[in-house]
């Protein structure tokens, strides 16, 4: 990932993009403090698992931003942070979404045996053995809840 992510900001860099330069030098210097805190050197390369988790942590920061931005009012600064988002997501894997991601959940129910809303650690956990980070956690506990209450 440490290579694409230099790439994309080399490009971002000739096109004389300076939002997208500025997203990715985030997601680099990110990624660098990551590879620091994980013992190897900052131009060591980080396992998928790691990479991935250094851009999700980026993106729910942004995400938590707009949130803000738009109780307080600041609907531009809100579209700023959602562009970034859109730039930092390129990174991401596809996310399960909707009726995929509810499809996920009922069998991660039925597989736990899950009959209470004290067994939603489980479902959690084995949707994360069965998908990665390849879901929204609180979309995910919302309808666990909901299939749990029932």
């Amino acid at each position: 990932m440490l290579d694409r992510i230099q790439a994309e900001l080399k490009k971002a860099m000739l096109a004389k993009d300076a939002p997208r330069t500025q997203v990715l030098r985030s997601l680099l210097s990110a990624y660098r403090n990551e590879a620091v805190a994980k013992g190897l050197s900052p131009q060591g390369s980080l396992t998928d698992g790691d990479a991935l988790a250094v851009a999700k942590r980026l993106v729910k920061s942004r995400e938590d931003s707009v949130e803000q931005y738009l109780k307080a009012g600041a609907g531009d600064r809100a579209a700023l942070e959602q562009a970034e988002i859109a730039v930092l997501k390129e990174f991401l894997p596809a996310m399960l979404e909707g009726a995929e991601l509810e499809a996920a959940v009922q069998t991660a129910v039925a597989a736990t045996s899950a009959a209470s809303r004290k067994d939603i650690g489980l479902v959690m956990k084995h949707l994360q053995a069965q998908h990665g980070g390849a879901f929204d956690g609180k979309a995910a506990n919302q309808i666990i809840q909901q299939l749990l209450s029932q």
